[in-house]
C-alpha cells in the first residue's frame, strides 16, 4: 500500500494541484512535501562576493539557447487548443473562458491552486503538473497568428499582475489599490517566485508579449528601491531577481541593460532606482531609448 497521499482541504477543487505529503505507516501524522523552493534557493546564505561568481542557473541557460536540440512534436496541440477554448485544462476540467469566469478575480484560488499555472503560462519546459503539455514551436506559431488567442494570452498576464498587486496600464505598470496585501502574500509564499520566472519565460515566447518582461522585472526593482518589497541581494527574493528574472531576456543587449539596473538597485528602501526612474525608463523605451 502506498504511503503517499494528497491532502485535500474542505474547499478542495480539482485545480488544487499539490505535491504529495508523506503519511507514516501506522500514524495519522502528515509530513509536508519537500519545498522545491528551499532546494532551488539553497545558496541564499552565501556571501555577496560568492554570489558574484555564481554561474547562471541551468534552466536559464536552456531558455537563453531557445531550448537548443529540443524536438517539437507537431501533433502536440494541447496549449493551442486550450487557449482557443476547445479543450479544458486538467485537472480542473474547465475551458479557458469557463475558468476565467469562475476564478479570474479569486485571489484565494490563484494562490492555493497550482495546476492551472502550467496551462495558463505554457513554456517549453515541464512543470509540476504532469497533465500539462510543454509548449511547442508549432503551437507558438499558431497562437501568434490567432488574434483571439493573443488577447487571451495577455488577459492571463493581466490576471496574475493583479494577483501580485500590479495594474497593467497599457504596459506601464503601477501599484494596484490592494498592493500592500498582495505584496504581503508574495513575501509569505515563495512559490510565487517560481511562478514569476515561468511567466517571464512565457512572455518571451511570444513577440507581442516579450516587451512586457523587462517592465515587470524593473517594476519589482523599483518596488525594492522604494521600500515596498524587499529584494535584498542574497535573500530568496533577491536571488530570484538577480539570477533568474534579470536573465530572462534572449536579446543580449536587453539582458545587459536590465541586469545593470538590477545589480545597481542598492539596499531596500535606499531609493537608488525608484518610480521616477522606472517611468523614465518606460517612456524612453517607447521613444526608442534603451
Amino acid at each position: 500500500m502506498s504511503i503517499y497521499t494528497t491532502p485535500r482541504s474542505k474547499s478542495f477543487r480539482s485545480s488544487t494541484f499539490l505535491l504529495p505529503s508523506l503519511v507514516l505507516p501506522g500514524s495519522s501524522k502528515i509530513i509536508p512535501p519537500p519545498n522545491p523552493q528551499r532546494h532551488l534557493f539553497a545558496r541564499q546564505a552565501r556571501s555577496s562576493s560568492h554570489a558574484a561568481r555564481m554561474p547562471r542557473p541551468r534552466d536559464i541557460d536552456l531558455f537563453l539557447s531557445s531550448y537548443a536540440g529540443q524536438r517539437s512534436n507537431p501533433s502536440a496541440q494541447s496549449n493551442y487548443l486550450f487557449y482557443s477554448n476547445q479543450i479544458p485544462c486538467q485537472p480542473d476540467g474547465l475551458k479557458y473562458e469557463e475558468w476565467m469566469k469562475s476564478y479570474e478575480n479569486d485571489m484565494v484560488e490563484l494562490e492555493m491552486s497550482h495546476g492551472y499555472v502550467q496551462w495558463f503560462f505554457p513554456i517549453r519546459e515541464r512543470g509540476v503538473n504532469p497533465l500539462a503539455q510543454p509548449l511547442t514551436i508549432d503551437e507558438i506559431e499558431k497562437m501568434q497568428g490567432d488574434e483571439v488567442v493573443l488577447g487571451r494570452l495577455l488577459r492571463s498576464y493581466k490576471m496574475m499582475l493583479l494577483f501580485y498587486g500590479i495594474n497593467f496600464n497599457d504596459g506601464k505598470l503601477s501599484l494596484s489599490p490592494t498592493h500592500k496585501e498582495r505584496f504581503a502574500n508574495l513575501t509569505s509564499n515563495s512559490h510565487n517566485l517560481l511562478r514569476i520566472t515561468r511567466i517571464l519565460k512565457y512572455l518571451s515566447e511570444f513577440p507581442i508579449l516579450q516587451p512586457h518582461a523587462a517592465s515587470l522585472v524593473l517594476f519589482f526593482t523599483a518596488a525594492h528601491s522604494t521600500g515596498l518589497l524587499n529584494f535584498q541581494e542574497g535573500s530568496i527574493r533577491g536571488d530570484s531577481l538577480d539570477w533568474w528574472w534579470s536573465n530572462c531576456f534572449r536579446d543580449e543587449g536587453e539582458r545587459r541593460g536590465v541586469r545593470e539596473i538590477v545589480r545597481g538597485r542598492g539596499g531596500f528602501g535606499e531609493g537608488k532606482w525608484g518610480w521616477e526612474e522606472y517611468e523614465r525608463w518606460f517612456d524612453g523605451r517607447g521613444k526608442g531609448g534603451d
